[in-house]
C-alpha cells in the first residue's frame, strides 16, 4: 500500500511547454487588444448622423477602426514569428 507522502513532488513542466505558454499568452493579448479597438473604436465614431470624414477614400472610422488594427496585427504577427519565438530543441 503506497501512502500518499511517498510521492515525490509532482514533475515540473517542461521549458518548451512554459515558453509556448507565455507566447500563446502573449498573442492572446494582441489579439485581445486590437478586438478591443476595433469594437471600441468602431462604435463610438462609427455611428454618427453626419457623414463620414473620408481617409484614403475610406470613411475615417473604418480605416482607424478596421484597417489600422488589421495591419498593426499583421505587423506584430510577422515581427513576432520572425524575431521572438524559437523552435524546441528535441534532442
Amino acid at each position: 500500500m503506497r501512502r500518499v507522502s511517498d510521492r515525490s513532488t509532482p514533475p515540473r513542466p517542461d521549458s518548451g511547454f512554459l515558453r509556448a505558454r507565455r507566447e500563446a499568452a502573449l498573442i492572446l493579448a494582441s489579439w485581445v487588444a486590437c478586438l478591443l479597438w476595433t469594437i471600441t473604436y468602431s462604435h463610438l465614431f462609427g455611428y454618427r448622423p453626419q457623414p463620414p470624414a473620408l481617409v484614403f477614400g475610406i470613411p475615417s472610422w473604418v480605416f482607424f477602426g478596421i484597417l489600422v488594427p488589421w495591419v498593426a496585427a499583421t505587423a506584430f504577427s510577422v515581427w513576432f514569428s520572425l524575431r521572438c519565438m524559437t523552435d524546441d530543441n528535441d534532442g
